[in-house]
């Protein structure tokens, strides 16, 4: 989750000196320089000069919540979270459709792992702004942390069918996976998450890969087991369980995942691959540079196993 501030912007008429102000500057200079306080580094100057666009009385009520807004933002900066706190909730009573105070106030919220308090603000948000897509991706994972799985899974469809882009947002960008096997999330996912259950084996392992690429890593994993232990010889689901396993930390489990799976397809290249970027993500390049060279040694047409050995200077 991710805080956000408000930029001002000096009208063109103004013509006041920031950092030398007179009886008659007023409250919209005096956030401005704050900003500049800030983009210099002195959070307590920027913290002074916002109070002081606050006392001047001339900031309308708009202005005053974005003021109130960054005022709470550089108080977190400071580990003042009583203030931050106070600053936000200001910020939304005087705009109670700031839908950026809201996120920042769940945001504060959820870092101190009150879940139940950051779920009231986002719910008193959503009554403002009931389409806001950012609403409704934080109130849907707040939802998943509380083990809401259903009414996280509802929001967070909701706020992708609104905003597609979101879907990146639930996927860890470093992850070694991404734009491999991992793919952003999109409404498609939850279409085939919340239709009706699975009817064969196949179709499990299809929404376990919906749920990985939508970041529920404890049920993609649960539907990957479900069909190992049903069909112990599903390479696809071993090679997927390897995936799932790596992106939850667990190695040494993702490892011994695709060793399975490579026993039961071994002339599979992609198993090869696969488990050479889980050893390249891991820093081993002895094991990435084995795998690779086998599966390019099955498919050579393939461009990305040429290129994870010219990566590792093992090919022109």
């Amino acid at each position: 989750m991710q805080f956000t501030r408000l930029f001002f912007v000096l009208s063109l008429t103004a013509c006041v000196t920031l950092h030398n102000f007179s009886a008659a500057a007023d409250g919209i200079v005096y956030a401005r320089a704050a900003q500049e306080a800030e983009d210099n580094g002195d959070s307590s100057l920027a913290i002074k000069y916002y109070n002081q666009a606050l006392a001047e009385g001339d900031l309308s009520a708009k202005l005053q919540a974005y003021v109130h807004n960054n005022l709470g933002l550089l108080h977190l900066e400071l580990g003042n979270s009583a203030e931050a706190e106070a600053d936000f909730r200001e910020a939304v009573t005087l705009l109670p459709a700031y839908a950026d105070a809201y996120l920042n106030l769940t945001n504060l919220y959820a870092a101190q792992n009150n879940f139940d308090e950051a779920l009231n603000i986002l719910n008193q948000a959503l009554l403002q702004t009931p389409e806001n897509p950012d609403l409704l991706l934080n109130r849907g994972l707040i939802f998943k942390e509380k083990q809401e799985t259903a009414a996280a899974l509802q929001d967070i469809s909701q706020s992708i069918l609104i905003q597609p882009s979101i879907g990146e947002s639930l996927i860890q960008p470093d992850n070694v996976y991404l734009g491999n096997y991992i793919e952003p999330a999109t409404i498609d996912h939850f279409i085939t998450i919340l239709s009706e259950e699975p009817d064969s084996l196949d179709a499990y392992v299809k929404r376990a890969h919906a749920y990985l690429c939508t970041g529920f890593l404890d049920l993609a994993l649960t539907d990957t087991e479900y069909v190992i232990e049903l069909e112990p010889r599903s390479f696809k689901a071993y090679t997927t369980k390897g995936i799932i396993l790596y992106s939850q930390g667990a190695y040494d489990k993702a490892i011994r995942a695709f060793d399975n799976a490579q026993r039961l397809a071994p002339n599979d290249p992609e198993i090869f691959y696969l488990r050479g970027k889980l050893y390249k993500g891991l820093g081993d390049n002895n094991n990435a540079s084995f795998d690779f060279q086998m599966a390019f040694s099955i498919n050579r047409q393939d461009p990305r196993y040429r290129k994870e050995l010219q990566d590792l200077g093992l090919i022109k």
